[in-house]
């Protein structure tokens, strides 16, 4: 895969590289994409589908309506405070 390609791709995923960061990661780069590949080439017939794989389940809480902080409060500690009031 040529640098171009490269660069478009981290543009896609808003990464920043200079030409030296570039230089440096291009071969780790067509290293994942040959890994991918070979993953690409295994024959998963026959095998099910699963979501994830360590038997963890969700530990969901029930929601819970609660007292909610004033705007004053939820803003004290912003570095900036924009002010929108809703109608």
């Amino acid at each position: 895969m040529n640098k171009e390609d490269i660069r478009h791709i981290a543009n896609i995923a808003q990464i920043d590289f200079s030409d030296e960061e570039l230089e440096k990661f291009a071969p780790n780069f067509d290293e994942i994409i040959e890994l991918v590949n070979k993953i690409k080439e295994v024959d998963t017939e026959g095998v099910e589908e699963v979501f994830q794989v360590n038997g963890t389940e969700n530990n969901i809480r029930e929601d819970k309506t609660g007292e909610s902080l004033s705007q004053e409060e939820a803003l004290e500690n912003a570095a900036t405070k924009n002010t929108v009031i809703l109608n």
